[in-house]
């Protein structure tokens, strides 16, 4: 791995992406109606590597999807010519400001140089997914909730952070129709003031819930662990999670017990994956994946899952695209994505031509 990580970049290829999605995928900060992506393609050594940001969304990333594309076209050149490892560390000196738009450039130079957690598996692999709850009313909840079972989902993920009295409504219905069958993960994507929180917490029977996720502000570090001490379910944190600094705060202040990564936020496959076993020291259950993603983020997602936990991921953007801009499609089955031996990322030239809102080639 050291050696190709001397491959020189040789060309980079950015495309900015607006993808349609089949319906509006509403959290309690935004409703998204497309995913404006940032793709980026790196030749290092002879070989391909390939990753995704997707920024803009209120309440997930403060990049905007303008300051991604910017600084792709920036720093391409500034990388072009070095090798891996150096085009590395001049990234990774803009972590903190910005984890979104490195993302993909990181995505890109492991995979090109051989990282073993962005390699296609020797043999199929299958990584569960989450099913999102997105009906509102009785008969639309016991209908999806009816096909996620069928399908197989053994996770239900409801969202919430809207009015805690319907929210609480909307959970028991959910109850009512799951029986027990899946667990349920609860995410309010920082919806909730701190008596909306407490209001919930308090109101909501914990039968069958896996954990609650981010009820407050990223920043409500003391008011999260009041709450924990409160809830009767188990708390998790998303949004206040850029790596393991904000995980050695939640330790400390004991405010959840789960946490949830997203590619995105912390920046290298190679970290990510270091950082998961990390938490699992610590006891922290670990949630891996992003729903406000495409699939080339997704598929990278389930290949770190598949290396370092179990538990149903959150890496089900790739659902929502009105259609693949890929030449061989991510599979699925049910309520998994499939991991194949031999499978690499491609973009298909035709499809992507269909997106494609600017691009730009560096060489």
């Amino acid at each position: 791995m050291k050696g190709i990580l001397k491959m020189m970049i040789e060309k980079i290829n950015l495309y900015r992406i607006r993808m349609p999605l089949k319906r509006p995928y509403k959290i309690a900060t935004a409703e998204m109606k497309d995913f404006d992506m940032t793709v980026v393609v790196i030749r290092a050594g002879g070989r391909d590597g390939i990753g995704e940001a997707m920024a803009g969304i209120p309440g997930y990333f403060w990049e905007t999807a303008d300051e991604v594309w910017n600084f792709a076209k920036g720093q391409s050149p500034v990388i072009l010519g070095l090798n891996a490892e150096k085009a590395k560390e001049h990234l990774l000196s803009f972590k903190k400001k910005n984890p979104c738009a490195i993302t993909p450039f990181l995505s890109g130079i492991e995979m090109a140089a051989g990282s073993p957690i962005l390699a296609a598996p020797s043999r199929t692999q299958e990584v569960p997914l989450v099913g999102i709850l997105q009906a509102t009313d009785k008969a639309g909840v016991e209908k999806e909730v009816g096909e996620f079972l069928a399908a197989g989902y053994d996770t239900i993920k409801i969202k919430v952070g809207f009015d805690p009295e319907k929210d609480l409504a909307k959970v028991k219905m959910a109850q009512e129709a799951i029986q027990g069958k899946a667990r349920i993960r609860i995410d309010a994507n920082q919806g909730y003031r701190f008596s909306q929180a407490e209001r919930f917490v308090r109101g909501v029977d914990p039968q069958g819930i896996e954990f609650f996720e981010q009820p407050l502000k990223e920043n409500e570090w003391e008011a999260m662990a009041e709450l924990s001490k409160i809830s009767p379910v188990p708390l998790g944190l998303d949004e206040s999670i850029y790596g393991m600094e904000s995980v050695e705060k939640a330790r400390k202040l004991q405010c959840c017990r789960f946490v949830k990564f997203k590619l995105m936020k912390i920046a290298s496959a190679e970290i990510l994956a270091q950082n998961i076993k990390k938490c699992e020291e610590y006891g922290f259950g670990v949630v891996l994946g992003n729903g406000a993603a495409g699939e080339i983020n997704c598929y990278l997602e389930a290949l770190i899952a598949s290396r370092t936990t179990a538990r149903a991921g959150e890496m089900n953007g790739f659902f929502k695209q009105t259609e693949s801009i890929l030449v061989s499609p991510i599979k699925s089955s049910g309520a998994k994505i499939l991991l194949e031996p031999g499978y690499s990322l491609a973009l298909s030239p035709e499809r992507i031509s269909r997106y494609t809102i600017a691009q730009a080639v560096f060489e």
